[in-house]
């Protein structure tokens, strides 16, 4: 084997070796198109222990503006999302939808607002943000207090199913796409529990899954907050799941 050959099998051998080291890191920001002029946005949060979650969220176009329903999980998350849908977009975000008070929904709003966007919630996430010292959204949708409440929003059918996950957990209906945005009030298929119950109300939970999927049952594409999109069935899911958080009274 001649010197140049040697050196190029050394030079393999170190690309497979130290390869995966100067891999392109995993992006901040996934930007996922669902349909024509819809998009799924995910980031992760890292937990302390290392333990790694992703964040759903999604993006509509409506005209040549876009509307953002939940921003991303961290005030850097959210500035590196705008950056991912101007790159990829390259639309204004108009208005943006914040589904509940919990971070990996509402942690962006001082970035979006900062950007002039118009940030909308449920009245209580608003008054939840106040008294926590949170990113506090600057337009409360009065409409929406009461449970079972809806209003249009653009292209989006905005409600207010009642307690599940959070008190104050809102949804999302795009009526040409059939897409539902159920956030955390819905568990994706993989999701073995029903996850934080410490700040909702199960047994209303319950019923609003009930509620939801009569009403939705039409829906080609459920959202959850955290992990796959599925069907409709990802709402009996999340009963079933809720039903047994319920039973061992966690």
């Amino acid at each position: 084997m001649n010197k140049t050959a040697r050196i190029c099998i050394l030079m393999v051998l170190c690309m497979q070796t130290f390869g995966s080291a100067f891999a392109e890191p995993e992006p901040e920001i996934q930007l996922k198109e669902l349909a024509d002029g819809v998009w799924m946005h995910v980031s992760s949060y890292v937990y302390p222990d290392g333990k790694t979650l992703s964040s759903n969220g999604l993006i509509v176009k409506d005209g040549v503006e876009l509307t953002l329903v939940d921003t991303a999980w961290g005030e850097l998350k959210t500035v590196a999302l705008i950056k991912a849908i101007k790159l990829e977009i390259d639309l204004p975000i108009t208005r943006a939808v914040v589904t509940h008070a919990h971070s990996d929904r509402a942690a962006g709003v001082d970035v979006l607002e900062s950007h002039g966007v118009k940030v909308f919630s449920h009245p209580l996430t608003q008054r939840i943000t106040i008294e926590h010292g949170l990113p506090v959204p600057n337009h409360a949708l009065d409409a929406l207090a009461e449970r079972g409440a809806s209003i249009k929003l653009g292209k989006l059918t905005v409600f207010y199913p009642g307690p599940a996950h959070a008190m104050d957990n809102l949804m999302v209906w795009l009526p040409e796409e059939k897409i539902l945005f159920g956030g955390c009030a819905v568990r994706s298929g993989a999701s073995t529990s029903a996850g934080n119950t410490s700040h909702g109300d199960k047994a209303s939970w319950i019923k609003v899954m009930n509620r939801v999927g009569k009403q939705y049952h039409s829906a080609t594409l459920v959202i959850p907050g955290h992990g796959e999109p599925g069907g409709i069935d990802l709402i009996e899911h999340t009963s079933d799941l809720v039903k047994a958080a319920s039973d061992t009274r966690t």
